[in-house]
């Protein structure tokens, strides 16, 4: 016994220092960088491979049975369901009444631990809150495969509506990529998919919210109430707590036709994204989406429903666990030229889960190599939250000054302008591309159309609506790879201000390094604060910026700060020149519609 544990123990210690010396980089890490920071680097790979990837193989398996367990359980939806979805929302309002009566001494959050969430964010800032529990809402309560529906509670997650709806011929309208996002954080957050090029965000599919608000009441919205409606996408659960959805779907197909084509500058790039988007109904693309591998290479690809792969199509399993991982295939294109084929639909839908997109190779960077895909490729990827969850506050810190995780959401016509200063900011490849249609909802509501109101120039001429793309950056920033140091604050903090002047967005999972004061310049706030007051939601619920920003020691934005309240308090000639700033770049002339639009590439 004692020679077999000693065998096992050596065994594991070889293995460590192998991986170790095959995989880390803690030694390419600036001196500037805490020892503890370059330490972790150092023994990033072995850590993951021995211990958290078959954590997370175990924690996967065990998920997937409960829920699958709880499911059969549970039964499909149906009168039962209704019945336990109101008695959750009943121990959700009376939480919220107890803390009613209690006087509403401390804001209101949910129970859920950051760890577990979407977000680069380790720290909840919920120490000094309320925290209710929300946990049990996570059930399917309806299907409705006529009318194209599909009724849930927001803890349910993207990987459980692939098995529920798949096997029907449905999808979500926009269903996202990664299997543990919830369908709630979607729905009060950020949700793109390479569909958004015909049908926007997520928040488009939502046909229904419903709410209970801080009293304990219970709302159900939809669009003949436009102003509460718009409000809610974007708003982080600071007007209430969601309880259900009612969001739209999808008829499909078993598979899904991929063309990759290859283009060689960033103007090709935009002019042919530009055309694809721009085709008819039944010409367009189901999917469209690109990969950029460096400043002027990258490889869109266009997806097409299909009943079946054919001879020019061949058939290909992308997510078999000893395949390359799907970005480094897609790459093959620019060494091989154009060329199609054929994926079934849910390994499409999941075609970057292996590979965390492509950051896997960034901590195990031989993780694509044959050999390591045939040991340790069926084990799957490392969770997400187990990543977060094995950081400590000096880690956390470093690792926003040394990895990068950003996306800006332009107007289309911007995307070679965007890319070159992606290329300055950050220095890191692949960069993902996805074009996503912008809806104007301002006719409904009087004036905005929630936090996200394009700008009237972007409109397409006879449409309610323009194109955007959001470009993501994930992984080392060049400067860190090169062991120099990254400002972190300095680039992001310029990236932010671009995306104000361009019109655009910045998605807010990430580490945010702008004021409370830039964020409401960058979003519209204006339904979202007239809903907090009327809902009694300004007392009870943080605003988005205290919700969203990273943990406190992340980012000093004191000299900021300080000179905004100067500005505002002696209204000087810099403040004037600030406001102006952003709001001064020059408009291009309106977009023609869908149907006749032409290059904007700059």
């Amino acid at each position: 016994m004692l020679a077999t544990i000693g065998y096992g123990v050596a065994s594991f210690v070889i293995a460590f220092v192998l991986a170790a010396l095959l995989g880390s980089d803690g030694g390419a890490l600036s001196k500037e960088f805490p020892w503890q920071f370059r330490l972790a680097a150092a023994c990033r790979t072995p850590v993951l491979m021995l211990i958290v990837v078959p954590l997370s193989f175990i924690r996967g398996k065990y998920t997937l049975a409960r829920r699958r367990l709880r499911r059969y359980l549970r039964g499909p939806g149906g009168k039962a369901a209704a019945v336990r979805h109101a008695a959750h929302v009943d121990s959700i309002s009376e939480q919220l009444r107890a803390w009613d009566r209690g006087g509403r001494k401390r804001k209101l959050r949910t129970a859920r631990s950051n760890w577990a969430a979407m977000s680069t964010k380790l720290g909840s800032n919920k120490e000094e809150c309320n925290q209710i529990a929300l946990g049990h809402m996570n059930e399917i309560l309806d299907v409705d495969e006529d009318g194209l529906t599909l009724t849930c509670e927001p803890g349910v997650t993207m990987g459980e509506l692939t098995d529920e709806l798949l096997p029907l011929g449905l999808m979500l309208q926009s269903h996202i990529e990664m299997e543990s996002i919830t369908i709630g954080g979607l729905a009060m957050g950020f949700g793109i998919e390479t569909n958004s090029h015909k049908v926007g965000f997520f928040q488009e599919s939502v046909l229904e919210y419903e709410f209970v608000d801080s009293h304990g009441r219970r709302h159900s919205v939809t669009k003949d109430q436009p102003e509460l409606f718009y409000a809610l996408p974007w708003s982080y659960g600071t007007v209430g707590f969601l309880t259900s959805l009612k969001v739209k779907l999808l008829r499909t197909q078993p598979y899904v036709r991929v063309e990759y084509l290859p283009t060689s500058s960033a103007g090709e790039l935009t002019s042919q994204l530009q055309r694809l988007a721009a085709l008819g109904e039944g010409q367009a693309p189901d999917f469209l989406e690109a990969t950029l591998y460096d400043r002027d290479n990258a490889v869109i690809q266009a997806g097409y429903f299909d009943a079946r792969p054919s001879t020019a199509a061949p058939l290909n399993r992308i997510n078999v666990w000893y395949k390359p991982f799907y970005y480094r295939h897609v790459e093959t294109a620019l060494r091989s030229g154009a060329f199609q084929e054929s994926i079934p639909l849910q390994h499409f839908l999941h075609r970057f889960t292996r590979s965390i997109f492509w950051e896997l190779e960034d901590m195990i960077p031989f993780s694509n190599h044959p050999l390591y895909r045939a040991l340790w490729g069926w084990l799957g990827p490392p969770e997400v939250s187990l990543l977060k969850l094995a950081q400590g506050p000096v880690i956390r810190k470093a690792s926003v000054y040394a990895h990068v995780v950003q996306e800006s959401i332009m107007p289309l016509w911007r995307l070679p302008e965007g890319i070159a200063k992606f290329d300055d900011w950050f220095g890191a490849y692949p960069l993902l591309v996805f074009p996503v249609r912008i809806f104007d909802h301002s006719s409904e509501t009087g004036g905005s159309s929630g936090l996200l109101t394009p700008r009237a120039a972007e409109i397409e001429q006879g449409e309610a609506s323009g194109l955007w793309v959001d470009l993501g950056a994930y992984g080392v920033p060049r400067a860190v790879r090169e062991g120099a140091v990254w400002d972190a604050k300095e680039n992001i903090r310029a990236m932010e201000h671009w995306t104000r002047e361009v019109g655009g967005w910045q998605a807010l999972y990430t580490d945010i390094f702008c004021t409370p004061t830039e964020l409401r310049q960058m979003f519209d706030f204006s339904l979202l604060d007239k809903a907090r007051k009327r809902h009694d939601g300004v007392d009870a619920f943080p605003e988005v910026y205290d919700k969203v920003k990273s943990e406190a020691g992340i980012s000093d934005l004191s000299a900021e700060l300080a000179a905004e309240r100067a500005a505002a308090k002696k209204g000087t000639a810099a403040g004037r020149r600030s406001q102006s700033a952003a709001t001064s770049v020059k408009s291009p002339p309106r977009r023609r519609s869908r149907s006749r639009s032409r290059s904007r590439s700059r």
